[in-house]
């Protein structure tokens, strides 16, 4: 049967610089040429989230990160979709309270500005579905595009058949290892769910039920 699984990535960014149009953000993550993203933005007293398209992407260097593993930084520039709705007078109440600069509040509107750093930032990645192959109550086999790190972890929704709303289960990467003869290249990844409620624990059973019946 049909069992699809879509994952939701979430990386942290450094917020270079914002305007209503859009940002540059620098991260140690590519992001793909045309694709939409969620930018959401934790300040002091406010968070807001705003869909953008990359319009352009660069390597800017290289950086040192734990157990001395060297990751690409990138700079890109996300356009946001919906700065005529509430969202856009979100995001200019707050570029008026974090912007660095104070000569320029008074003149902020259509302005590029640098702007003190939030609390947290961080870019959301709603992937394609991914194929799976095996499915129980503890976890699942999914076929990937990607080589996944083993120990990450993230928000999954898996749709079944005749059912419109996804099951939400936080999932964690037990392994990754590559399917010999496949080009391009595909991955089994074993992921082990970590947290599921119950209402969406009962209705997997029911599905798991339904497939052993068959």
């Amino acid at each position: 049967m049909d069992v699809q699984c879509k994952l939701l990535f979430v990386t942290e960014v450094k917020l270079l610089n914002i305007s209503l149009g859009g940002a540059a953000l620098s991260l140690t993550k590519r992001l793909n040429m045309g694709g939409e993203y969620t930018l959401r933005v934790d300040a002091e007293d406010s968070t807001i989230a705003l869909k953008g398209v990359v319009v352009w992407e660069k390597m800017t260097g290289i950086t040192r990160q734990v157990r001395g593993k060297k990751f690409p930084v990138y700079e890109a520039g996300l356009r946001f979709n919906d700065v005529l709705t509430g969202q856009g007078a979100d995001l200019m109440d707050f570029i008026r309270h974090n912007i660095a600069d104070e000569a320029v509040k008074t003149r902020v509107h259509g302005l590029r500005v640098n702007i003190i750093q939030p609390e947290k930032t961080v870019i959301l990645d709603n992937r394609e579905s991914c194929d799976v192959k095996i499915i129980s109550l503890g976890g699942m086999l999914l076929e990937t595009k990607e080589e996944l790190d083993v120990d990450s972890r993230f928000p999954m929704e898996i749709t079944i058949p005749e059912d419109d709303k996804p099951i939400r289960v936080m999932g964690r990467t037990a392994y990754c290892v590559e399917i010999p003869g496949k080009l391009p290249k595909r991955y089994d990844t074993g992921i082990e769910f970590i947290e599921v409620n119950e209402k969406d624990i009962a209705r997997l059973k029911e599905f798991i039920d339904v497939l052993q019946n068959i």
